[in-house]
């Protein structure tokens, strides 16, 4: 069973979110729907998922997308992982990493506005993708938080332009 991924909850005045097909690298970690990745490395076709305290913009890969479902990759063969496109506009949904941070509307308003980093509790299916609000405002951090959930202990986000495969510089 998953744990806790990212989930698309506004589309952005989009229709449909198109997708785009990446390579994933045989014996790769695993890749299930929710995860958000990146560029292994710069130029290459193969994608990997982020990690903690990614996605810092100018310094990591770009971020290509959400994975719309899990990967093909085996242990001895490449595959391949359709991706939802990083568009602007798309709000996202996270759990929060601590939810005692923002267990009232007025502690979740405080945190509005913040550039977060993501924790994740590990790379197996069963981690935790939260959006780290302990670690306060970082100028660089790809995903600001925009709104959330008190009650049930989530944050929305928008991923900023410049750490995407679609933005060159940062428009947020």
């Amino acid at each position: 069973m998953a744990g806790k991924r990212i989930k698309m909850v506004d589309m952005g005045g989009h229709n449909t979110v198109p997708t785009l097909r990446f390579q994933t690298d045989a014996a790769a970690t695993i890749i299930e729907k929710g995860m958000l990745l990146k560029l292994t490395s710069n130029g290459s076709p193969y994608v990997t998922p982020l990690v903690t305290a990614d996605h810092t913009i100018g310094t990591d890969t770009a971020i290509v997308g959400l994975a719309a479902g899990d990967s093909t990759h085996t242990s001895l063969v490449d595959g391949y992982i359709d991706v939802y496109m990083p568009l602007p506009g798309i709000v996202y949904e996270i759990f929060a990493e601590t939810a005692a941070n923002i267990d009232t509307q007025a502690k979740l308003d405080l945190l509005i506005g913040d550039r977060l980093t993501l924790t994740i509790s590990a790379t197996t299916s069963a981690g935790d993708w939260t959006l780290n609000e302990d670690a306060g405002e970082v100028q660089t951090a790809a995903f600001h938080l925009i709104d959330g959930d008190y009650e049930r202990g989530t944050c929305k986000f928008i991923i900023r332009h410049g750490g995407t495969i679609l933005g060159d510089q940062d428009l947020a």
